[in-house]
């Protein structure tokens, strides 16, 4: 029986890209308005991680799925995962809303009310949206593969079409040249689900580009999907300079296909490295807003100038020890992978 192939080079991608999630993150909140980080960081790099991350879990997904039936089952099994996923780590950051609904100045019924509202329509810590997010994603691109008879260009156009409305809805740089109407219409959707950077308007596009990496047969050249990379990854800075402040970015979508495309390529030999490297990254984006609270609560402890560089690596530090402990000890007790 062939060994099923390991896609090393997406693991180590995922993990950088992670890490630039977590720094987007800590450029948000620690950092100040006129820092450059926000446009090196913010606006720019870590907007390439969620479009890898969505590419890359539609091809695991779409690639186990192989019989006549359109993988109904696999799916389902699949999304259900992703949602207890979801709902253990809303559990586990429940420490962190407990302590903000104490320093918090809502009722318990408010404050209850608002929880199930973020559960449903958001995500109770900013980072978590990813996976309710995934599983509506998921469940569109399955939906629209059956619908379409297994061809997945009509399935690329539905969803493109849905995340170019998501590029324009979402950016107040488009949409202040949409008619008052439809501006309106935006911002009347926006007071329930806050952003049109979901599952809909955003992850569908990607997971669908990952099906089309899962049953495509021709690669591109390695070099011209590496090259290819970096000259995108060059236009999005440009777009992502221009526009401002924006969660998701048109010239992502090239990017990411070519990141991927470059990442599925090399047929390195199993090292124990890129296995813990691939837990890390999940580790590390699941987890990194608590080591962003032990920051802030032991903050006017640490005996150095709170700098960008230093709060980087008071931050980094521990959480990168965490997770590589985490990763280490997943490899012994299996149990601790299914946190992740």
């Amino acid at each position: 029986m062939e060994a099923k192939r390991q896609y090393y080079g997406l693991d180590v991608v995922k993990f950088i890209l992670a890490l630039l999630i977590a720094g987007r993150h800590m450029v948000q909140v620690f950092y100040a308005a006129e820092s450059p980080w926000r446009l090196y960081i913010n606006y720019w790099l870590s907007n390439l991680g969620v479009p890898v991350f969505f590419t890359a879990a539609g091809f695991l997904l779409f690639r186990k799925v192989t019989k006549p039936d359109g993988g109904g089952r696999t799916v389902a099994r699949y999304c259900w995962r992703i949602f207890k996923l979801y709902v253990l780590w809303c559990v586990i950051y429940w420490p962190i809303d407990i302590y903000n609904w104490y320093h918090g100045t809502a009722t318990v019924a408010e404050t209850v009310k608002f929880y199930i509202w973020s559960f449903f329509c958001s995500s109770t810590i900013a980072q978590l949206w990813y996976l309710p997010a995934l599983i509506e994603a998921c469940a569109i691109v399955w939906f629209c593969w059956r619908l379409f008879r297994r061809r997945i260009l009509p399935v690329l156009a539905v969803t493109g079409i849905l995340f170019l409305m998501g590029c324009i809805g979402d950016n107040w740089y488009f949409t202040q040249f949409l008619p008052l109407r439809l501006q309106q219409l935006i911002y009347s959707y926006g007071q329930i689900f806050v952003t049109m950077r979901n599952g809909v308007f955003y992850g569908s596009f990607y997971v669908a580009l990952g099906l089309f990496f899962a049953k495509k047969k021709l690669c591109l050249p390695f070099a011209v999907s590496a090259i290819g990379s970096v000259c995108f990854l060059y236009v999005m800075y440009r777009e992502a300079r221009h526009c401002g402040n924006i969660n998701m970015v048109v010239t992502a979508a090239p990017t990411a296909f070519l990141v991927v495309e470059a990442a599925l390529q090399p047929d390195w030999k199993p090292r124990a490295i890129y296995t813990r490297l691939r837990a890390m990254s999940e580790w590390v984006y699941l987890s990194h807003f608590y080591f962003f609270y032990f920051f802030s609560w032991t903050a006017k402890d640490i005996p150095l100038p709170l700098t960008e560089f230093n709060i980087m690596w008071i931050i980094f530090v521990p959480m990168l020890a965490f997770a590589y402990l985490m990763a280490r000890l997943g490899e012994r007790y299996r149990w601790i992978n299914r946190l992740i």
